[in-house]
């Protein structure tokens, strides 16, 4: 696997960000094979809030305490990953399950996009590094 730290903080998020909608994308293939399925309940991932709150984190990093009940600027250091979660508080058909193939077809295709545009941003962030090192060396 590519070592996407050599990219800096952009390439690290978009790596991780490629991972979250690789999970979203089986997930959501998960919802659509169990679409008659009697009482499935559907499944997402989350992980956007949870990045937006560590790179909040990370921004804190270097400002100083001046009272004792000030935030710290330390963040935790785990990371944000993508966390699969469960809808059970909604049933929309008599079975008990709530996949509506509609909505997970147009999420699935959703989730290929976003997925499409990060890989390219991607792509061209290791040209750009190909282009620096390949002038350094020559």
């Amino acid at each position: 696997m590519a070592d996407f730290n050599l990219l800096g903080k952009t390439g690290d998020l978009l790596h991780r960000a490629l991972d979250a909608e690789s999970l979203r994308f089986q997930v959501r293939a998960h919802n659509l094979a169990n679409v008659n399925t009697p009482a499935y309940k559907r499944q997402d991932v989350e992980f956007e809030a949870y990045l937006a709150a560590e790179l909040d984190q990370r921004d804190t990093n270097g400002l100083r305490r001046t009272h004792a009940r000030h935030l710290s600027g330390e963040g935790n250091g785990s990371g944000a990953a993508p966390r699969i979660v469960t809808d059970r508080h909604t049933t929309m058909r008599v079975d008990g399950s709530n996949v509506d193939i509609e909505q997970e077809m147009v999420a699935l295709t959703e989730t290929a996009v976003r997925y499409q545009v990060l890989a390219e941003q991607l792509t061209r962030k290791l040209r750009q590094l190909r282009t620096v090192i390949s002038e350094r060396v020559g």
